[in-house]
C-alpha cells in the first residue's frame, strides 16, 4: 500500500471529494490535512481532516509530500500552482477507478477525474484539470491547463478548451468548437460557435453575456 503523505489544498467541495473517497483511486495516500487561505478555517476540521495552515505553510512541508490542488476556480488553481511549481513537490492525478479512458488519451499531472467520466481517443487532458461526474469527452479534444468541467458536460469531437476555461453543469458542444482562455460557460448551454477569451456565455445556443477586458 502506498503510504506517501498527501496535503489537500482547499477545504471545500473538491477537497472534500478527495478526502472522503480515497477508496475510489488506485493509489492510496496518508492525508495529513488541508491547507486553505480562509483564515476562518485554519485549525478546524473538514471532511475528517484538520486545516493545518494557509497555502504559505507549503514551504515548510517535506519535499516528499504529495499535493493535490482541490479547488475548482481555474485562476485560483493557477495562482497556487505557480507558487509551488519550483518547490519540488509531486502533484499526483486522482482518476476514479470507473473512469473510461480510451487508448491514446493523454493525462497530465494534478488532474482530478470523478466517477462516470468517459474520454475518447486522441484527447489530451493537460495539468490541473478537474472533470466532474458523468462527463463525456469526445475524440480528439483538448482540455488545457487549469480548466474545470462541472458534472454532465458533453463535448463532441475536436472540441478545444484553452487555458482556464470554466464549464458549467450540463454544457454540450458540437464538433470543432474552440473555447477561449479563462472563459465561463453557463450551465446547460449549447456551444455552436467559438467562445472568445475572457467571455461569459450562456443559453441555447450559447451567446455572450459579458467579456472581461
Amino acid at each position: 500500500m502506498n503510504t506517501k503523505e498527501l496535503v489537500i489544498i482547499g477545504a471545500g467541495n473538491v477537497g472534500g471529494f478527495i478526502a472522503y473517497n480515497q477508496d475510489l483511486f488506485l493509489k492510496q495516500y496518508n492525508i495529513i490535512g488541508f491547507l486553505d487561505d480562509d483564515v476562518n478555517k485554519i485549525g478546524k476540521q473538514f471532511y475528517g481532516y484538520t486545516v493545518i495552515g494557509s497555502t504559505d505553510k507549503a514551504s515548510s512541508l517535506s519535499k516528499d509530500t504529495a499535493i493535490v490542488i482541490g479547488i475548482g476556480s481555474p485562476k485560483t488553481k493557477k495562482n497556487i500552482h505557480q507558487k509551488l511549481v519550483d518547490k519540488g513537490f509531486s502533484f499526483p492525478s486522482f482518476i476514479s477507478k470507473n473512469v473510461w479512458l480510451s487508448n491514446h488519451v493523454k493525462i497530465g499531472e494534478g488532474v482530478i477525474i470523478y466517477p462516470g467520466v468517459s474520454i475518447n481517443y486522441e484527447t489530451i487532458v493537460e495539468d490541473f484539470v478537474i472533470i466532474n461526474m458523468n462527463c463525456a469527452i469526445g475524440h480528439n479534444c483538448l482540455i488545457s491547463k487549469y480548466c474545470t468541467l462541472a458534472p454532465g458536460v458533453n463535448f463532441a469531437g475536436f472540441t478545444k478548451l484553452e487555458e482556464g476555461a470554466d464549464i458549467g453543469i450540463g454544457v454540450s458542444s458540437k464538433q470543432n468548437i474552440l473555447v477561449g482562455t479563462y472563459s465561463i460557460v453557463g450551465g446547460q448551454s449549447m456551444l455552436v460557435k467559438n467562445v472568445a477569451a475572457n467571455a461569459t456565455v450562456a443559453g441555447v445556443p450559447a451567446s455572450t453575456i459579458t467579456k472581461i477586458l
